[in-house]
């Protein structure tokens, strides 16, 4: 009697969860179907402006391409009043050339010739020996001496510029004659020296020390 009892039930519990599953499966539906027809009302303006947006871009691209076509065909020549719409390069060129310049060109000027042996830098001489600085701040630099007269000092135009503030503007003169080398003062505030020793004119021989203001040399001499 028991088993047909606990028979019966477990038949009555699986005919109820059947029906609950039915219903539940039943108001699934119904809310699945209410959704979508929410979402399609929600949704159904945003897709209008979208589609009216899509049509604009593309009457634009197509209208955009025309005018571009339309602009690259060259305008036609009227052969009849003999008139040519269109330059050549050549004439646009030269065309150019001319208005860029109209202010100054003169059709008088004529092509000058120029000797360039007259704009030689005298300072392109042969080297014959050359001064290195041994303090400040052009420590390590050298100098290179040619034949004739070296200025040295603080002025631009000077052979030899040297920034140091206790020089003048043209402090000294290293001259290169018949193969001496020669060190002169030009009336300088501090005085120049060789050796430690103050001169007015003195001879250099290779690797004696000048000091000029506080700045010292050492002289080395090519031959």
């Amino acid at each position: 009697m028991d088993f047909f009892k606990n028979l019966v039930r477990q038949r009555q519990t699986s005919i109820t969860a059947g029906a609950k599953a039915k219903v539940y499966g039943a108001k699934a539906r119904a809310k699945g179907k209410a959704a979508a027809k929410f979402n399609k009302a929600v949704d159904a303006p945003g897709k209008k402006l979208k589609n009216k947006a899509k049509a604009s871009m593309s009457k634009g691209k197509e209208k955009a391409k025309k005018t571009s076509q339309k602009a690259q065909k060259p305008p036609r020549s009227n052969q009849s009043s003999g008139n040519v719409m269109t330059p050549t390069n050549k004439d646009s060129q030269r065309v150019m050339a001319h208005d860029s310049n109209d202010g100054e060109f003169d059709p008088g000027m004529k092509t000058q010739a120029i000797d360039i042996s007259e704009l030689v830098d005298e300072r392109s001489q042969d080297c014959v020996g050359w001064v290195v600085c041994l303090n400040g701040s052009l420590r390590g630099k050298d100098f290179r001496l040619v034949t004739g007269r070296n200025v040295m000092g603080t002025a631009a135009d000077c052979d030899i510029v040297l920034t140091d503030p206790y020089l003048s503007s043209k402090h000294a003169v290293i001259r290169h004659e018949n193969g001496e080398f020669i060190l002169i003062d030009l009336d300088s505030t501090n005085g120049s020296y060789w050796n430690e020793d103050k001169i007015s004119k003195q001879e250099l021989i290779d690797n004696d020390k000048v000091r000029l203001g506080r700045t010292e040399l050492k002289f080395k001499s090519l031959f």
